[in-house]
């Protein structure tokens, strides 16, 4: 009997879960200059891992994000490799990613940014607020940096759902 209760739980979760397979295109914000490249998003998700290509500024840059808790292969806008992971809470789909920069040829540095995406009701709009800290850093100066990088950006679905 309790076979028969947790089957259709099973069922109704799977049927609960957010696809964000599509192709976005980011909103322009009243500062972007005219002319500018836009910044498009394409998601393929599975059931094991998301993959996400961005095109920003012209260039393109694909990340694999495994559902597992492992890490994957990220490749930031700026063309910087690290490692990213991903997980479905809720209605959000979260993605963090870490990455090794060096500010200085005798120093590096992580910088880690952890995205929560939410899709509208009607999957049309799809929100993404980036949060980025610095761990290699004091608080004090990663709270500083980190609020003049964290962003929300809106972007619209160019494709048919």
């Amino acid at each position: 009997m309790a076979l028969a209760i947790a089957l259709p739980t099973t069922i109704a979760l799977a049927a609960n879960r957010v696809d964000y397979s599509g192709k976005y295109l980011a909103e322009r914000h009243k500062d972007t200059p005219s002319g500018s490249t836009d910044s498009t998003i394409e998601v393929v998700q599975s059931e094991d891992n998301i993959e996400i290509t961005k095109v920003e500024l012209g260039k393109r840059t694909t990340s694999r994000c495994p559902f597992n808790g492992s890490e994957g292969d990220y490749t930031s806008p700026s063309g910087v490799s690290g490692k990213c992971k991903a997980q479905l809470k809720d209605k959000y789909l979260i993605l963090e990613s870490v990455v090794v920069t060096r500010p200085q040829p005798a120093t590096s540095m992580r910088v880690h940014t952890k995205e929560r995406w939410q899709l509208s009701a009607d999957a049309k709009t799809l929100t993404v607020k980036s949060d980025v800290d610095f761990p290699d850093v004091s608080r004090d100066v990663s709270a500083a940096v980190a609020n003049e990088l964290s962003e929300t950006r809106k972007y619209m679905r160019t494709d048919s759902q």
